[in-house]
């Protein structure tokens, strides 16, 4: 049933809504202290996200309206890739199955995840935005 809803009748999310457009992809390696650049300084618009390899893990940077976010890219219901859903107020939605979370705290706010997402530090240091990967 999923592959006729998704690819005969062409059900899926739409990333023209929040501006979500193509979402930006990069690698990037860790200081020894756990930090990672990460991007630029307005290399986002609002409800946009980019996902960042770093050292081999895969972390969403997203913008909302209150700042940057960053937070694990794996759905904890099924394994499914964040940076593919859409982020909306606040709030990024599973392309699989529809689950919802909070961008900030990781706290799921809709099913059908039980389990919240793990969410990073993130600093701004000039130009440049730094997610900090250990608590």
């Amino acid at each position: 049933m999923g592959g006729t809803l998704a690819f005969r009748n062409q059900i899926g999310v739409d990333h023209r809504y929040a501006r979500a457009g193509k979402w930006a992809e990069a690698s990037v390696s860790s200081d020894s202290d756990g930090s990672a650049i990460v991007a630029r300084s307005g290399e986002l618009e609002i409800d946009q996200m980019k996902l960042v390899h770093v050292n081999g893990r895969r972390i969403v940077l997203g913008r909302t309206a209150e700042g940057y976010v960053a937070f694990d890219d794996s759905c904890t219901h099924r394994g499914g890739s964040l940076a593919g859903g859409t982020m909306m107020c606040g709030r990024v939605q599973c392309p699989w199955h529809g689950s919802q979370f909070d961008v900030a705290s990781g706290a799921v706010k809709a099913g059908p995840a039980k389990e919240p997402i793990q969410t990073f530090r993130d600093e701004k240091k000039g130009d440049r935005l730094e997610v900090i990967l250990k608590p």
